[in-house]
């Protein structure tokens, strides 16, 4: 699951320049974020898929024979899995560096 929570938390140029506990927080609710999208939006299936493809980093050959699923289910499944995260994803990554500037102009530093 790193490659979603580098992708909204690490890399992303408005959040470079956070302060370390920022980027702490921020990462840790894109985490929470993505497990729940990962339980109540995905089927069970494309859980798997994205477990395999991420956690245990096979190719979808690999997930195909291990699911006993052709490749190109499997690569439906990540296809649409990986598309529904980052949609959700995109709308806690705004929530949040919403907060983060109203924390901070709240905390007088911005």
């Amino acid at each position: 699951m790193i490659d979603f929570i580098q992708l909204f938390c690490g890399e992303n140029d408005e959040n470079f320049d956070l302060d370390v506990d920022t980027q702490k927080i921020t990462r840790e609710a894109i985490r929470v974020a993505l497990n729940l999208i990962m339980k109540y939006e995905l089927s069970e299936q494309q859980q798997r898929c994205i477990k395999l493809k991420f956690e245990e980093q096979m190719t979808q050959c690999e997930i195909a024979r291990t699911l006993h699923i052709s490749q190109p289910t499997v690569c439906r499944h990540l296809a649409v899995a990986t598309h529904t995260i980052y949609n959700h994803l995109k709308y806690c990554a705004v929530a949040l560096q919403k907060a983060n500037k109203l924390w901070l102009e709240w905390e007088g530093i911005e």
